[in-house]
């Protein structure tokens, strides 16, 4: 098993706001998953992960749709 943590941008431990402000593009990843988190006034508050156990959101899942949005070059 290959382990990608090393090169992950956004980590579980990360607060929303802070993710969205650093990669604005996330937003639409967020409620992609139905996580209306971002822009919340908790947001700062919010671990990635604690968010994502509170709207029963699969962790892994949803850092690797963040990292690869994050990834991705504009046109």
């Amino acid at each position: 098993m290959v382990a990608r943590s090393t090169s992950r941008r956004i980590t579980a431990e990360m607060n929303i706001n802070e993710v969205v402000a650093k990669y604005p593009r996330t937003v639409k990843v967020f409620f992609h998953h139905g996580m209306q988190c971002a822009g919340c006034y908790i947001c700062d508050f919010h671990s990635i992960a604690e968010s994502a156990k509170q709207y029963g959101v699969e962790l892994e899942l949803l850092l690797n749709d963040l990292n690869d949005v994050v990834a991705k070059k504009d046109p």
